[in-house]
């Protein structure tokens, strides 16, 4: 069976050459993620889809590179109100939403099958920000504020173009980086093997 996985760029996507998956870049950002996904769903018009990619770990998580985490939501962190002390939401009579949920049986499989394979999957709510956080401050903000254990710059489009396809979708990521130090380069190569080893395991595993 051949899987439909939603890639942000060709860079994921090369540690996932030659398995047997529907691979569909969608480009990074949530703009390009949300458009190319809505225009995915409606023309595939799957029941399922994954999303995957790389992801950086906020402080006090206890992730490290190339550890594996499954969005069970996704909170789009850079939408509302900033002060120069704090963040805030848009008032309650102006119709927005910053939370998307991904929790459902589709979820818990895929933990499951993550976990009895070895790769102690966490589970939990995930950031979605629209630049990359290079600053130890914010992320410490975004953590507390939040309760998130990493970002991305997807997860939160993808999940409402999929909420409104009727679609199920499935979140599963590889910690890249630590934003405890945000200056560190990012660990790509452990990264992505570790991203091919996930989907080594699902192409098998998910039936």
């Amino acid at each position: 069976m051949r899987h439909l996985v939603l890639v942000p760029s060709e860079l994921e996507a090369s540690y996932l050459q030659d398995l047997p998956l529907e691979i569909e870049i969608i480009g990074i950002g949530p703009v390009e993620a949300a458009l190319s996904a809505y225009e995915l769903f409606q023309k595939r018009k799957p029941s399922l889809a994954f999303l995957t990619g790389f992801a950086g770990a906020y402080p006090q998580t206890d992730l490290a590179v190339g550890d594996v985490v499954v969005a069970t939501c996704e909170r789009f962190v850079d939408f509302g109100r900033f002060y120069a002390t704090h963040f805030v939401s848009f008032p309650e009579h102006i119709p927005s939403t910053d939370y998307c949920p991904l929790a459902h049986m589709f979820t818990e499989k895929l933990i499951y099958i993550l976990e009895i394979n070895g790769f102690n999957p966490q589970g939990g709510p995930l950031a979605t920000v629209c630049a990359a956080t290079y600053d130890a401050k914010r992320a410490r903000f975004i953590a507390e504020k939040f309760q998130v254990l990493a970002e991305n710059m997807e997860g939160f489009a993808v999940g409402r173009a999929a909420r409104r396809s009727k679609v199920f979708l499935l979140e599963v990521r590889v910690i890249s980086n630590s934003l405890s130090e945000p200056e560190k380069e990012w660990e790509i190569e452990k990264a992505g093997k570790r991203l091919r080893e996930v989907w080594e395991c699902l192409a098998r595993e998910w039936k």
